[in-house]
C-alpha cells in the first residue's frame, strides 16, 4: 500500500507537469471555449487509459462505462438466442442472394439452349452444384446425419467399432461365402495331392499320405476356426495348449500340485539335514552335539522362516518366526495405543526438557546478579524464562493443537482468507482510498487555481 501510493503520487504529479505543458502549448490565440475543449479533451484522453483499470478496482468489470470499452463475450464460444437470431437473418439473406445467382444463371441456361436440352443441363448443373455443399446446409439445420436427400451420401457408423444385428449377419453370410470358397478350394489342392507322388504305393499308404495332408493343412487353421465359432480355448486342434484360466493365481489343483512338490523338497532337505546332524554328533557329546544341531537349524529356518510364512498365505501373523517385526499396519497413521506410547515419550521429554530449563536458569540467576535487588533479580529471571519460551512457544502451540489461536509474545496469526478481502478490510481499504482520493482532488484544485492565476496574469 506504501509503494502505491507512493507510485500515485509520482504519476499524479507526472500528470500536472504533462497537463502544464498541454495548457502552454498550442492554447495561443485560442477562445476560451476552445482551450476548455482542448482541457477536456486531454483530461479524457488521459483518463481513458486507465479507466477499465479503475473499473476493474472497483469491482464494477464488466459494466464499464469507459470510452471505447468493448465487453467481452458473456458466452465465449457458444450462440445466444440473439447472436443465433441474427446468424439465421444473415443466412437467410444470403441463401436469398445465392438463390437470386442461380435463377440468373438459369436463365442464361435457358435462353442459350432449348427448353427440354437446356432444363437438363440445368438441373445437372444444380445439382452438381448442391451435392458439394448439401451435407454442409444438412449439418447447419441440424439434420445431420439423416441427410438421405443429398446425392451419394453415406450416412456415418452409428456404432463404430460395434456390430448391430444387421452387420453380424452380414458378415456372417460373408464368411459363409468365404468358407465355401476356402473349402472348395481346398478340395482342388487335395485332389492335386493326391495326384502327385502317389505312384507305386499301395492303397493303405496313399490313405496315410492323404490323412497327413489334411491334418496338417487344418492345423494351421484350427486355432483361428475354434476362436471363429466361439468355442475357444476348448479346442480339440492337435498340439493345442490351453492358456493359463487364473494368470497369476494358484487354483486348487496347482496349490495342491505345489504343495506335494513342496513337502517332497522338505523331505528331501529333512535327510540331508539328518545326515549332517549325525556326523556332528557323532563328533561331540550328545548334549553339545544336540544344542549345536539346534542353533544351526534355528539359524537355517530363521532365513526362511518368512518366507515360508508368506508362502503358506499366513503372513503377516508370522510370530513363531524368531525375532520377526511385523510391518505396519497402518502406515503414515497413528493408532490409539501409538498415540498413547507417543503421549508417554513426549510426556517423559517434556520432564527432561523442564529439568534442563531448571538447572539453566538455577545457572542465570548466579550469574550477574550481585549487588541487585529482588526485584530487579525477579524481573531479570522473568526476562530469561519469557525469551526462552517465546522461540518455542509457538511450536508448542501447534503441538497441543491450538494453532492459530496461540498466545505467544509478539505471536502475529495467519490471514485467515489469503488473497481475498474480508469486509473490515475492504472497508478499511475503501475508507483509505476515499481519503486518498481526498487529498488528490486538493492537489488537483490548487494546480487548477495556478494554471488559472497564470492565465490570468499574461491576459
Amino acid at each position: 500500500m506504501d509503494n502505491l501510493s507512493a507510485w500515485g503520487h509520482d504519476e499524479l504529479k507526472a500528470w500536472g507537469t504533462r497537463a502544464q505543458a498541454l495548457v502552454q502549448e498550442n492554447i495561443k490565440g485560442m477562445s476560451c471555449q476552445k482551450q476548455e475543449m482542448h482541457h477536456r479533451a486531454a483530461v479524457q484522453n488521459k483518463l481513458a487509459g486507465i479507466c477499465e483499470d479503475m473499473c476493474k478496482e472497483v469491482g464494477a468489470y464488466p459494466k464499464c462505462t469507459c470510452p471505447g470499452f468493448v465487453a467481452p463475450d458473456a458466452t465465449p464460444g457458444v450462440f445466444t438466442w440473439d447472436e443465433l437470431l441474427e446468424h439465421m437473418d444473415n443466412l437467410v439473406d444470403w441463401s436469398a442472394g445465392e438463390i437470386k445467382n442461380w435463377h440468373s444463371q438459369a436463365g442464361a441456361l435457358i435462353q442459350a439452349e432449348s427448353c427440354q436440352k437446356s432444363d437438363t443441363v440445368m438441373r445437372a448443373k444444380m445439382q452438381n452444384k448442391l451435392a458439394s455443399i448439401c451435407e454442409d446446409m444438412c449439418k447447419e439445420l441440424g439434420a445431420y446425419p439423416m441427410c438421405g436427400g443429398c446425392p451419394n451420401f453415406a450416412a456415418p457408423d452409428a456404432t463404430p467399432g460395434v456390430m448391430t444385428w444387421e452387420e453380424l449377419l452380414e458378415h456372417m453370410d460373408n464368411l459363409s461365402a468365404w468358407g465355401h470358397d476356402e473349402l472348395k478350394a481346398w478340395g482342388t489342392r487335395a485332389q492335386a495331392l493326391v495326384q502327385t507322388n502317389l505312384k507305386g504305393m499301395s492303397c493303405q499308404k496313399q490313405e496315410l499320405h492323404h490323412r497327413a495332408a489334411v491334418q496338417n493343412k487344418l492345423a494351421g487353421i484350427c486355432e483361428d476356426m475354434c476362436k471363429e465359432v466361439g468355442a475357444y480355448p476348448k479346442c480339440t486342434c492337435p498340439g493345442f495348449v490351453a492358456p493359463d484360466a487364473t494368470p497369476g493365481v494358484f487354483t486348487w489343483d496347482e496349490l495342491l500340485e505345489h504343495m506335494d512338490n513342496l513337502v517332497d523338497w522338505s523331505a528331501g532337505e529333512i535327510k540331508t539335514w539328518h545326515a549332517q546332524a549325525s556326523a556332528l554328533m557323532q563328533v561331540e557329546s550328545c548334549e553339545k552335539s544336540e544344542i549345536k544341531v539346534r542353533a544351526k537349524m534355528q539359524n537355517k529356518l530363521a532365513s526362511l522362516c518368512e518366507d515360508m510364512c508368506k508362502e503358506l498365505g499366513a503372513y503377516p501373523m508370522c510370530g513363531g518366526c524368531p525375532n520377526f517385526a511385523a510391518p505396519d499396519s497402518t502406515p503414515g497413521v497413528m493408532t490409539w495405543e501409538e498415540l498413547l506410547e507417543h503421549m508417554d515419550n513426549l510426556s517423559a521429554w517434556g520432564h527432561d526438557e523442564l529439568k534442563a530449563w531448571g538447572t539453566r536458569a538455577q545457572a542465570l540467576v548466579q550469574t550477574n546478579l550481585e549487588g541487585m535487588s529482588c526485584q530487579k533479580q525477579s524481573l531479570v529471571h522473568r526476562a530469561a524464562v519469557q525469551n526462552k519460551l517465546a522461540g518455542i512457544c509457538e511450536d508448542m502451540c501447534k503441538e497441543v493443537g491450538a494453532y492459530p489461536k496461540c498466545t505467544c509474545p509478539g505471536f502475529v496469526a495467519p490471514d485467515a482468507t489469503p488473497g481475498v478481502f474480508t469486509w473490515d478490510e475492504l472497508l478499511e481499504h475503501m475508507d483509505n482510498l476515499v481519503d486518498w482520493s481526498a487529498g488528490e482532488i486538493k492537489n488537483w484544485h490548487s494546480q487548477a487555481t495556478l494554471i488559472q492565476n497564470k492565465k490570468a496574469l499574461r491576459h
